[in-house]
Formats: structure tokens, sequence, C-alpha cells
């Protein structure tokens, strides 16, 4: 009779694919990747990790789960002392990131971009050659107009009074949207940066920017979007739809393929640059003049 064994993928001891924030199209990303290779997830929320670790285990993964503030430093740095102790990363994959739910501007700031600075930080010692930063953006990463002054802030999220001088930058706080936007298209100049900060080792990073997409953190942002016509109207999520050339939203799955891609070898020499994956919405608002980007 056989010695009883629980089953240990053949790939368990290999380099991890990192994986920032359990919601929706986090696990999706992590089932696609997770079939080839060990999964590190982490999340700050911990009943929210061990379910969604446990459910991954049940399904064969090799998974593991870290509880984590991302925009907290020491917790990053714990996270990065934690990864020292493993055989490295050869995917992050950050998708961390938070709405106008969370209700204060500068949270949201915080987590959306401050996180991703804080993360990259913690992970990018430990990527191994052949590794990939994929940091999950958004289109709206192409809204704000160019304004190099803003640009310096959101390209410095640790400076001390970052938000203040936005502020004054400004000529006052912005709203939820605009704040989304901001601290997306530094999530994209991150990425960029990376890219050059890491070729030497031969790691890649990359920014990925969906655009209107169905899934469990747009339906809590609830059911309308900015018009995006000068004026501060919002519309229908359906009405907003009917502005990209294909007439539809995108599902999780059409990001997550995407995403095994740019995580493969088949994107070895794709590197620095942001794909928009957003059905010819980014087209669309450049035809209209809506965007200088």
């Amino acid at each position: 009779m056989a010695e009883y064994r629980e089953r240990t993928a053949s790939f368990a001891a290999a380099p991890v694919v990192l994986v920032i924030g359990c919601g929706g199209l986090g696990m999706s990303i992590a089932r696609a990747l997770g079939k080839r290779e060990p999964l590190l997830i982490v999340d700050i929320d911990a009943a929210r990790l061990d379910q969604a670790t446990e459910a991954l285990r049940l399904e064969g993964y090799a998974v593991s789960g870290k509880q984590c503030d991302i925009t907290d430093p020491a917790q990053t740095k714990a996270l990065s002392a934690a990864l020292a102790q493993g055989r490295g990363v050869r995917v992050l994959a950050h998708v961390a990131a938070v709405g106008m739910s969370i209700g204060d501007w500068r949270k949201m700031m915080a987590v959306d971009l401050l996180g991703a600075h804080l993360v990259a930080e913690a992970a990018g010692p430990h990527m191994v050659r052949g590794g990939v930063g994929i940091f999950i953006s958004s289109l709206a990463s192409y809204l704000p107009p160019r304004d190099p002054k803003l640009e310096a802030l959101l390209d410095n999220p640790q400076k001390p009074g970052m938000c203040d001088e936005l502020v004054a930058l400004l000529g006052g706080e912005p709203n939820f949207d605009d704040t989304y936007n901001y601290a997306k298209l530094g999530v994209n100049r991150l990425a960029e940066r990376l890219a050059i900060d890491w070729g030497p080792k031969e790691v890649r990073a990359l920014s990925l920017s969906p655009g209107m997409v169905d899934s469990p953190m747009a339906r809590a942002e609830g059911p309308t979007l900015p018009s995006h016509d000068g004026t501060a109207t919002r519309v229908s999520r359906s009405d907003k739809a009917r502005e990209i050339p294909l007439g539809r939203q995108c599902s999780l799955l059409e990001i997550t393929g995407v995403v095994e891609f740019l995580a493969s070898d088949a994107a070895s020499f794709l590197n620095g640059i942001d794909i928009p994956v957003d059905g010819g919405h980014r087209a669309a608002w450049r035809a209209r003049g809506i965007i200088q980007r």
C-alpha cells in the first residue's frame, strides 16, 4: 500500500508569482499564472486573503499568502525581508487599487500610487533574470493634461507633503475621479522608470491599462462614470460603453489573457511601455480631442 502524501506541484520551490491584491482581477491573474509557477498573494484584508489562498489551495495551486498594508513602509520592508528568504520573484503582478468608495482622496492616492512604489522597492531586489513586473493601471491614466510639475509630483509620492503640494498646484483638493487619474498616470511613469532601472538585470517592467471592465471593483464604484465632456455630469456605464468602438465592456479574462502573454517569454522584448486593453476607447478619445497622451 502506497504511503499517503499531499499533492505538491513540481514547481513549488521555484521563484514565485507575486500577486498584490486578491480581488476579482487579482484572483483571475493568480489562477492563470499559478498553473505553472508558485503563488504568493498579498492583501491587507487577512480574512479575504485566507479565503482566497484556501480556495486556490483546494484547486491544487501551490500558494501562500502574506498580509501587508502596501501603504506602510515598515510592512513593505517586512515583505521584502520575507521575499529574501525564498527563491526570488519571477512575476510581480501589482493589482491592488481602490476607487472613490474609500471616501478619502489622500487614502486613494496612498493605495493607488504610493503602494505601487513601495511594492516595487520591496520586490525589485528579488526579481530574477527573465522576470517581469506588471503594474495594472487604467485608461484613466491618459486623461491628465501634460504638466511637468504635476508629473514631477507623481514621480515621488514618498516625498513628505506630496499631497499638500498637489493641492497647491491644482488650487484646491482634487475630486476622486481626478485623483484616480493622477495616481494611475504615476503608475505608468513608475513602470517606465523601472524598465530602465531593472533592465540591466534582464528584468522587464510594464503597465497595463484596462478600459471599462466588468469587475467587482467597477460594480462597487456605482452605475455611473464621468462624461468627459468638460462638465461635471456623469453617465451610465451602458452609455459610456457606447463610446468604445467595440461597443462593450471588457471581461476579466480578456485582461488576464494579456497579462499571461506579458509574463511569458513570447513578450520578452516588451519593456517600459503601457498596454491599453480598452476595445479602442483611447483611440476614440484621441479622435474627439479628449486626451493629449
